[in-house]
């Protein structure tokens, strides 16, 4: 197995700037410095969700933030 499957294969093993992306979005920052391959990954690992325009926190990601906070 791959170390880069062991990363992706559970949410809650987040790179720093996984972790700062998730965060922001949660606190609704309105300059999201990351680009959109962060958001999609992100999703692809189901912490955020786009409504819309907007991005949101999913329960999987509120989760995950409150464990590590």
């Amino acid at each position: 197995m791959h170390a880069q499957h062991l990363q992706t294969a559970h949410p809650c093993v987040l790179s720093d700037p996984e972790w700062i992306a998730l965060e922001s979005i949660d606190e609704e920052t309105r300059h999201f410095i990351f680009d959109d391959s962060m958001l999609l990954n992100l999703r692809d690992r189901g912490l955020v969700e786009a409504d819309g325009a907007i991005w949101r926190v999913t329960e999987i990601g509120q989760r995950t933030l409150s464990e590590h906070g």
